[in-house]
């Protein structure tokens, strides 16, 4: 017998009487109660075995039970330093601690302990070590215990913790140094250090009987009774899941008697795993009501009253912060006429709302959305915005008398050799992974599409920094005609129309247009590959494709699936490592939708097949060129630089990239980067790494929210960081999204499946902490937060047969300027400040292009823009503090000149390494051009620029 079926519930969300009588009866299972009975037991038993139980400090997991700070605040005195390789120690690896350490072991049971740390104190080298080592006192929940005097040598020391001293089942562990050293004779290291510990060892005294601790054996507890109810449910086999429960409770109760300090900290993620998989199950029946609330809510003027009043308040309160404060009449003739004019087209705005009166405003306000919605009046708009926009671009871009720096210039460069037929070469050195035979060599560190897209520019237009940037500049033209289209096919032409709006007039998409940037090509590429796939395969209408309009004898599906296939292969050449981890997530989203049935035969396998070969073989056969030239080249389908940049990079400062890594003839010995590195870093700073790198991705995408309740607010973005689309943009774009995976599940989970893997790969492998590589997701940003203003305006114009459709379009206008206000600061700043930035630099290339000799090398912080401006090739300046390996690179590359730049200069240890250079008259390093004092506004603060070229002695 089934129940009565509830209105306006989709049958997923109306449960039988079955259904729910199984769930009763599941919970009144006896095999429940015996898994609970059984957990409770052996739970008590397992503390009748004596502690034994070791932490190997510096190793993973050590964090469960101490706290970690690179810090020196008060906070920070009873903390350890981060993990680090100790070739010495027994474990091989150990930390320092501050004066003091803390050591929290939880559940242990009362009783009298022996705690064994494993020690070494300071070594003999240490710069500012007394007549002795340090004393080292030990404090037991507050309680002195004992001291020690560790040793130049690694030893066992023991500390008694009588049961007397115990408060709890608990045990709180200091241990505080009398003295700390920093650094040694031969090794620099400033942090105040107490001792070096690697082990940390606690043992039971006595036999017992043990009294348990509660909060193990509860968790043990709840954890076996919901894996019970969790393996049930999944399996409908009870018999199997209380055996399955009754293993899993027995593995825990042991793990609890041998190693109970780390099984004590794991009991409630596992109890917690069967809780989350225990609600999983029963989703449906625990969302039924809300989601039945919240569509009653839907239902009626219910929301359109809410979001009217929401929004009446955010304009209030706007206006209220940043109107201007009201004229003064004698500013009336200050300003005349124009205050005539002002005054005129007020006074006749508000007779043209008195003429209209109470209906006719409403009705003006709907004919304006009327024809913005229109085919005609959207065309029309989108081509006047383009029109003014790209207009604009273009007088930036003529007037720009450079092309960006880094990877920006190294595209031009390029670009330019490739015109001369020298093919994708460049002629300058920036990192030291190897050492070539000259400073002219294979590109090998950006992807090599962007300079085809240059080179054909430099062709029709001629070699220059603006016609560097015009494919950018079409690639901003079609990505936002492809963007209106999927907002007038997914929405409509309003939506379209404003996430167009939203996405071009960014600040972010603005640098991309006005440097040789690769990060637009890639968001066009990534953006309409999607989009196509998802019109093809995943659309409501995806499947009636086929029987609809025909190319020739290949449907449109089928068409569409090869056009996506192209622009993925483009992608990949675009940026082949991101664009290899998107089309990943691609494929394996065809492959799921196409296999949502399991085959019946080999036909209907290869069938269901037959698509997603032909995307992938269209995408490879763009890609393979690209392989083969670096098969052909570095003897590896892919390589850059960036692979071993990737162990450098956030694990300390940037400029280490262009250390001297190469062992070749003596010049290093630290050794090409690679994975291992992790373990010289340490696991610590590998994890505030991937944090770091969480949260970034956190500020761009999440609105801040800085009083949310119950802390929910660290959840959200900061307060002092920009989203992309600004805070308004981003809150509009969340709500879009949660209501897209409604609308447009297919596509959320294209969506999901794309960047997931995108996203993954730059928290732990790269990082995330650059807007520019964030830039492909903001034209979904851009629709999801224009479907959601439109909404917003539906609910508020359905309201009383429209009469507040004029206050709904007012919220549209509003919500629009407070998205894209924010990039006019950063853009005006970009055209009025930034030239000046490079005014020194600029000069300092003329003179270099004017006065030396055409092959003559220049060592800079800045090869690739050197290089593009004034044709010479380049060395970069090494990190280094060593002098002789300085001059040795120098020679071997026949560098003749060195320039320090202004827009960029080496970190300040290897500034010092040069100015002691060329201050040293043995060397003879001679100024041969200082260009004029240049002053320019930097964020506010005006900055005094110089460019210095200096002769290198011969």
């Amino acid at each position: 017998m089934r129940s009565k079926t509830i209105s306006g519930d989709p049958p997923a969300l109306q449960p039988t009487v079955s259904a729910y009588a199984r769930l009763t009866l599941r919970y009144r299972d006896a095999r429940l109660a015996l898994v609970v009975v059984l957990a409770l037991l052996v739970g008590i038993f397992a503390y009748q075995a004596p502690v034994d139980a070791t932490i190997f400090v510096g190793w993973p997991g050590d964090r469960l039970f101490l706290q970690a700070s690179e810090g020196a605040g008060a906070a920070d005195r009873l903390t350890f330093y981060g993990d680090e390789i100790t070739a010495d120690a027994p474990g091989g690896r150990s930390r320092w601690t501050h004066q003091g350490a803390r050591i929290d072991l939880a559940g242990l049971g009362k009783g009298a302990l022996v705690v064994t740390v494993r020690a070494q104190g300071w070594p003999p080298d240490a710069l500012n070590r007394a007549t002795r080592q340090p004393e080292v006192t030990v404090i037991a929940d507050d309680t002195f215990i004992g001291r020690f005097t560790p040793g130049e040598q690694w030893a066992e020391y023991d500390v008694a913790v009588p049961a007397e001293v115990r408060r709890s089942n608990d045990l709180t562990l200091m241990l505080v140094a009398s003295d700390v050293f920093t650094s040694t004779s031969i090794y620099n290291d400033p942090r105040p250090k107490g001792i070096r510990i690697d082990a940390i060892r606690v043992r039971s005294v006595g036999d017992g009987p043990f009294v348990p601790a509660l909060a193990p054996v509860l968790w043990l507890t709840v954890g076996g009774g919901v894996w019970f109810l969790a393996l049930a449910g999944g399996t409908r086999k009870p018999t199997f899941a209380f055996v399955a429960a009754t293993l899993l409770v027995s593995g825990a109760a042991l793990t609890l008697a041998a190693a109970r300090i780390w099984a004590v900290v794991l009991l409630p993620w596992l109890a917690g795993a069967g809780i989350a998989l225990l609600i999983w199950q029963h989703r449906v029946a625990l969302v039924r009501h809300p989601l039945r609330l919240a569509r009653r809510f839907t239902r009626g003027s219910a929301l359109g009253y809410g979001l009217l009043a929401a929004t009446g308040a955010w304009l209030v309160a706007m206006i209220i912060q940043y109107a201007p404060p009201m004229p003064r009449l004698e500013q009336f003739w200050e300003f005349f006429p124009d205050s005539l004019i002002y005054t005129l087209i007020t006074l006749g705005s508000l007779a043209l709302i008195l003429v209209y009166g109470r209906n006719g405003v409403p009705r003006l306000a709907q004919a304006t959305v009327r024809m913005a919605g229109s085919r005609r009046g959207a065309t029309l708009t989108l081509t006047l915005l383009l029109a003014v926009w790209v207009g604009y671009l273009g007088t930036v871009i003529l007037a720009m008398p450079y092309v960006g720096h880094a990877d920006y210039a190294d595209n031009a460069v390029v670009a330019r050799n490739l015109l001369a037929g020298r093919g994708w070469t460049v002629d300058y050195v920036t990192q030291f992974y190897r050492l070539y035979d000259g400073v002219t060599r294979p590109q090998e560190t950006w992807p090599l599409l962007q300079p085809v897209w240059v080179v054909s520019s430099f062709a029709l237009f001629g070699v220059s920094n603006w016609a560097a940037k015009i494919p950018n500049l079409l690639f901003l033209t079609v990505l936002a005609l492809a963007v209106y289209q999927a907002g007038a096919r997914l929405w409509d032409r309003r939506v379209g129309l404003v996430a167009v709006v939203l996405l071009i007039t960014s600040h972010l998409y603005f640098k991309l247009v006005i440097y040789v940037t690769n990060d637009l090509g890639f968001a066009l590429f990534a953006f309409g590959a999607l989009l196509l796939l998802y019109r093809a395969w995943g659309a409501p209408d995806a499947m009636s494709l086929a029987s609809r309009l025909r190319f020739g004898s290949i449907s449109q599906q089928l068409a569409l699936t090869i056009l996506s296939g192209v622009l993925t292969g483009l992608m990949l050449l675009q940026k082949p490592g991101s664009g290899g981890l998107i089309a990943l997530g691609m494929g394996l989203w065809f492959l799921w939708v196409r296999f949502d049935a399991w085959p019946r035969t080999l036909a209907d396998l290869r069938t269901r097949l037959a698509p997603v070969a032909a995307w992938g073989v269209v995408a490879f056969v763009l890609l393979a060129p690209y392989l083969a030239r670096n098969m052909l080249t570095f003897g590896v389908p892919f390589y850059s630089t960036e692979g071993k940049d990737a162990w450098v990079l956030e694990y300390t400062t940037w400029d280490q990239i262009y250390a001297v890594y190469t062992t070749e003839e003596g010049f290093g010995t630290l050794g090409v980067p690679d994975r291992s590195w992790i373990l010289r870093w340490g696991f610590d700073r590998t994890l505030v790494k991937m944090e770091r790198q969480v949260r970034a991705l956190r500020d761009y995408l999440l609105p801040s929210w800085q009083y949310a309740p119950f802390g929910l607010s660290e959840w959200f973005g900061r307060a002092d960081k920009d989203r992309l689309l600004f805070d308004p943009g981003a809150w509009l774009a969340l709500f879009g999204a949660m209501a897209v995976i409604a609308s447009h599940r297919r596509l959320m989970t294209l969506l999901g499946a794309a960047f997931v893997p995108y996203t993954l790969f730059l928290i732990v492998y790269w990082h995330t902490n650059e807007e520019r590589y964030w830039v492909v997701v903001m034209p979904w940003l851009a629709l999801f937060a224009s479907a959601t203003l439109w909404c917003i305006y539906d609910r508020i114009a359905a309201l009383s047969d429209g009469r507040w459709t004029p206050f709904g379009l007012l919220a549209v206008v509003a919500l629009i300027a407070a998205i894209i206000a924010p990039s006019w600061s950063p853009i005006a700043e970009k055209v009025r400040d930034e030239p000046n930035l490079y005014r020194a630099d600029l000069d300092a290339y003329d003179w270099l292009k004017r006065n030396t000799p055409s092959d003559a090398v220049v060592m800079t912080r800045n090869p690739w823009q050197l290089n593009w401006h004034s044709e010479r090739p380049a060395l970069m300046i090494p990190y280094t503090t060593d002098r002789e390996t300085f001059l040795r690179l120098a020679r071997r590359y026949n560098v003749r000149y060195l320039m320090i730049d202004t827009l960029q200069r080496p970190e300040p240890e290897v500034r010092r390494l040069l100015d002691a250079m060329i201050a040293d008259p043995a060397l003879g390093f001679r100024e041969v051009y200082r260009t004029p004092v240049y002053r320019a506004d930097f964020r506010g603060v005006t900055k005094e620029m110089t460019a210095i070229v200096y002769e290198f002695p011969q």
